[in-house]
């Protein structure tokens, strides 16, 4: 029994759990660079520090859901908020915030696929070309979530490695690469000068810290799922490792492409042929900018899965969690009803995609997580935290009489 509570609350069992947060934290979507350009890098030297702080803020909300799910005894996101508002019906806010973000993430995602299959093949990610680019990519969606899904399902621990390994040598190549020969090669011939970072302290704090860390609480529902077996020390312990490797991740993306935000964004300014997107996909535009051909190809390749895995997977997702309420009573055949969901969450998530990668992140991400502040995090910490405290007297109270009661009777 001491063996088997060890393991609960050991590092090692921490480490998985905190790698369920990295991994939905740090996918497609991290890797394109887009997010970290927008809500850190923009703003210059701040982005190596304030996503670690954002990523603080995340971790203290996430510890107070999964210490609450713990101690009450569930294991989902839906029974854990009911019983954290303090109306069980108030659990339709986190919900529609999760649907909202998951939508996003799709479109994003097609989005993002399109866009890097357009740089890949050379041309400009603009009207007709992204219409067709993002109709591919959802033609490619449907055959998968029809012929491929227990195969994207398998692979998407391997690609999601892959992508992390990818984006490390992305991280590297950047922080290595001369600016100097950049910038001779590529904005002095064409007279451009590198433009400076944002000017606005506030909006850095702002979208950078807070909203960032509201709509990343979409990691919240795998993390108490994750966590059902470790204890309130190891819940504790994965909390603290999953803010290290977050906070560190997007910090040390953040620090490499403040280093490059000023030549990107010239370059896109200016309309460089080739560069016109500079900032759509710039962990793409960096290595092309480099000039590292091999990685460019490999990343590009694994990037595209990596989107498609995320939409077949988040498609499939929607599907299981509405097809069971989508018209039982006219439509009785389970395929048939699941064939609908999914035919309207990618019609909905096809005319989101053509708004593109950085507007979808920007506008759709960022409101929802505008949202989330109000029905996620302040909620969390306005009645989580007393409930919490409460649960931990009430235990603590209990192990007591138990320890009182098994020393009468052994007196």
């Amino acid at each position: 029994m001491e063996t088997k509570n060890a393991s609960k609350c050991s590092w090692a069992a921490a480490f998985a759990v905190a790698s369920v947060w990295f991994g939905t934290h740090v996918g497609g979507g991290f890797a394109t660079g887009n997010q970290v350009i927008q809500y850190f890098a923009q703003y210059g030297w701040t982005a190596a520090i304030f996503p670690i702080i954002a990523m603080g803020i995340l971790a203290m909300v996430m510890y107070v859901v999964m210490s609450f799910a713990k101690l009450k005894g569930f294991d989902n996101y839906k029974d854990t908020f009911a019983a954290l508002y303090p109306n069980s019906k108030m659990e339709i806010l986190f919900e529609i915030f999760y649907i909202v973000i998951i939508l996003a993430a799709v479109a994003s995602a097609v989005a993002g696929a399109g866009e890097v299959m357009a740089n890949f093949i050379g041309i400009e990610y603009v009207g007709v070309a992204k219409f067709l680019c993002n109709i591919a990519i959802v033609g490619v969606l449907v055959l998968l979530s029809v012929f491929g899904i227990k195969l994207v399902m398998a692979a998407s621990t391997v690609l999601s490695v892959a992508i992390l390994a990818i984006t490390a040598c992305v991280i590297f190549s950047g922080l290595t690469a001369d600016m100097d020969v950049i910038t001779s090669q590529f904005l002095t011939p064409n007279n451009i000068e590198p433009i400076a970072y944002t000017d606005n302290m506030f909006g850095s704090i702002w979208s950078g810290i807070i909203v960032y860390a509201a709509f990343q609480c979409v990691s919240i529902p795998p993390m108490i799922a994750a966590s059902n077996e470790l204890s309130m020390k190891g819940i504790k312990r994965s909390v603290i490792l999953g803010w290290i490797m977050n906070g560190g991740a997007l910090a040390a993306s953040g620090y490499m492409l403040s280093k490059w935000y000023p030549v990107l964004k010239a370059l896109q300014v200016a309309g460089v042929t080739g560069f016109t997107n500079a900032l759509g996909i710039p962990n793409q535009t960096i290595l092309n900018l480099v000039g590292v051909k091999a990685i460019l190809v490999l990343f590009s390749l694994l990037l595209f899965c990596a989107f498609v895995s995320t939409c077949v997977t988040l498609v499939y997702t929607m599907v299981q969690r509405f097809q069971g309420v989508c018209m039982p009573n006219v439509i009785k055949s389970e395929k048939v009803r699941s064939a609908v969901v999914g035919f309207v969450v990618i019609c909905i998530c096809f005319a989101l995609s053509l708004l593109g990668l950085s507007n979808i992140i920007k506008y759709a991400y960022g409101y929802d997580g505008y949202y989330a502040i109000f029905a996620v995090i302040l909620p969390v910490l306005v009645w989580g935290i007393p409930k919490v405290r409460a649960l931990k007297g009430a235990q603590k109270e209990a192990n007591t009489e138990a320890k009182v009661g098994n020393l009468v009777a052994d007196n």
